[in-house]
């Protein structure tokens, strides 16, 4: 008769190569809880998919045998998607991105300067100090808007932006005011979609 004999397991002993205390943990059921947790977090921390206004426009391709109304609308650009002339059209709808070449418009300032041009809805201006007394600043009106205002120590710049409701392209006029003691010299850059081709 064949003889049963009882292994001991210890504390220190291995099972299957990991500790005694380890070894009960089914691997396949840490593997669904892991993946669970990961979708969750996923889930939560899902970004959600940006389709601002302004960063895009439509344009309508009219199958051969489409409507007037539709045969209309090819070749123009729209801001705003645009509604189908009739609830049967067939004519594609496309969605670009906008890809308007940035322009870059400098300038110094030791009073008063102006600047016009045709722009996207939403520029960026930065100003620097560049010399001068202490305790001055720079003061943006745009389009004959709310004042802005910022007072820059030596050896630092500040980011304005400025956006419109108005349908691009925006007649953009910018008055620039010198803050402070008269000696003061600043620098800045305006940041901007040219539309002036339009």
């Amino acid at each position: 008769m064949a003889k049963r004999t009882a292994q001991h397991i210890g504390e220190d002993q291995l099972v299957y190569g990991m500790p005694k205390h380890m070894a009960g943990v089914s691997t396949q059921e840490s593997l669904a809880q892991f993946k669970k947790a990961e979708a969750e977090y996923e889930s939560s921390n899902q970004a959600q998919p940006s389709d601002p206004k302004g960063d895009y426009y439509w344009t309508v391709h009219p199958k051969s045998k489409a409507c007037d109304k539709g045969q209309a609308l090819a070749g123009k650009e729209f801001m705003e998607k645009p509604e189908r002339p009739h609830p049967n059209c067939k004519c594609e709808i496309k969605k670009h991105p906008l890809r308007r070449p940035k322009r870059y418009l400098n300038g110094s300032l030791n009073k008063h300067a102006q600047h016009r041009f045709i722009g996207g809805r939403h520029i960026t201006v930065t100003a620097r100090y560049n010399s001068g007394g202490f305790g001055g600043g720079v003061g943006i009106t745009p389009n004959h808007a709310d004042y802005q205002g910022c007072y820059i120590p030596p050896g630092c710049s500040h980011s304005f932006e400025f956006n419109s409701e108005v349908e691009t392209p925006v007649a953009w006029m910018l008055d620039f005011w010198a803050l402070g003691s008269d000696n003061c010299q600043y620098a800045y850059t305006i940041i901007y979609e040219d539309w002036s081709k339009d």
